[in-house]
């Protein structure tokens, strides 16, 4: 992690090796009129309410995503916990450090991501030395943090006193069972995930809770390991999971927590595990199974598969082609829809005041119940 200055000084020694025709001089996160699906990075934060990523052109982030990436090692070059960036998680609980220390923008996590870090290389992204970095990554990553906290907040607090099993699947180094917990006694949590990223949670999280024994008060979270584009492991470990160690969910609320897996596995094994998920939590009786999701889901088209229309029509219903009834070729239809029917085929409901298309990778934020 460098300061403002490092880091602008790096992108300009660099910017000749970086292609600037065609979409590098693109604003990351403004679309026009043709992407239908997809409202700019300022709508998606007034929705969220955390400030907005910088609307710089795509060879600024990519530049600053090598830098990063080119210093990781360094930061970690001490590190007794030797974790490794599998899929980004490394690169992520940086990430979330920077805008959980920033103080007063709605992404503060008490100091959970920062508690991980390694000893003496995290003071770079320390409080006030946070506020150096652009409104890059860490932005980014905080629009989908705070919208799935938002969601969890709330499914939590409508169940009550009723017993609530939150599933995080692809978990990483996720913070959000030491963040939630304490507040809702009635919840209990579990994770999945490769088994060497559970095993270097396991030493980042005993890291963390020695610093912040805080963070630790409600326990620690459950760890199922399977490989999840593996069918069979999939099942077994969600199987495991929403059993709680035992028995069944009957009675049980079973909330599913995604963010930011579904990208790194086939379209196939993700319309798989989504199916896999619905069924094990009903199998075990669970009273109702809700599904939050930062992610990508599978079998989307891009947006200008997308029948024209302005933002405001993002959640809608399937709207006919260009033509009228008589067109050739199917009928576009919103964005929207087609997540509605991609999560029906895994037996959930879209609740369309939820859905929140956003930039990035994982670009479809929603939650959807049980049919």
């Amino acid at each position: 992690m460098l300061s403002r200055v490092s880091v602008v000084l790096l992108l300009a020694s660099t910017a000749s090796a970086i292609s600037l025709r065609g979409r590098a001089w693109q604003r990351r996160g403004v679309y026009g009129r043709g992407r239908t699906d997809m409202p700019s990075v300022a709508e998606v934060s007034a929705a969220v309410g955390v400030p907005a990523p910088w609307e710089a052109p795509r060879w600024v982030w990519s530049g600053a995503w090598k830098v990063h990436k080119r210093v990781l090692p360094h930061l970690h070059s001490w590190d007794r916990a030797a974790p490794a960036d599998t899929c980004v998680n490394l690169v992520v609980v940086w990430l979330k450090a920077i805008a959980g220390n920033r103080r007063g923008e709605g992404t503060a996590d008490g100091g959970a991501a920062y508690a991980m870090l390694p000893h003496f290389t995290r003071r770079v992204v320390a409080w006030p030395l946070c506020y150096l970095y652009p409104r890059l990554h860490h932005a980014n990553v905080a629009l989908r943090t705070a919208y799935l906290d938002q969601q969890v907040e709330r499914e939590l607090s409508a169940a009550g006193q009723r017993p609530t099993r939150v599933v995080v699947l692809g978990a990483g180094f996720d913070t959000r069972a030491l963040r939630l917990g304490a507040a809702h006694a009635s919840a209990s949590w579990a994770e999945v995930d490769l088994p060497d990223v559970i095993a270097q949670k396991k030493r980042l999280l005993a890291r963390a809770s020695r610093r912040r024994p805080q963070l630790a008060a409600a326990g620690l979270p459950s760890f199922h390991a399977a490989n999840l584009s593996d069918a069979g492991a999939a099942r077994s470990a969600l199987r495991e999971a929403v059993r709680a160690g035992g028995g069944d969910a009957r009675g049980r609320r079973v909330l599913y927590v995604c963010e930011a897996l579904l990208i790194y596995l086939p379209e196939p094994q993700a319309a798989a595990l989504l199916r896999s998920a619905v069924e094990e939590a009903a199998g075990a009786g669970a009273g109702a199974v809700t599904f939050a999701f930062a992610d990508k889901l599978p079998a989307m088209r891009e947006g200008r598969g997308y029948s024209p229309g302005p933002p405001e029509e993002l959640p809608g219903t399937p709207r006919r082609a260009a033509g009228g009834a008589g067109a050739a070729g199917p009928a576009p239809s919103s964005a929207f829809a087609d997540a509605a029917a991609e999560l029906r085929k895994a037996g959930l409901a879209l609740e369309e005041e939820t859905w929140q298309p956003k930039p990035g990778l994982a670009r479809h934020m929603g939650v959807a119940r049980r049919l």
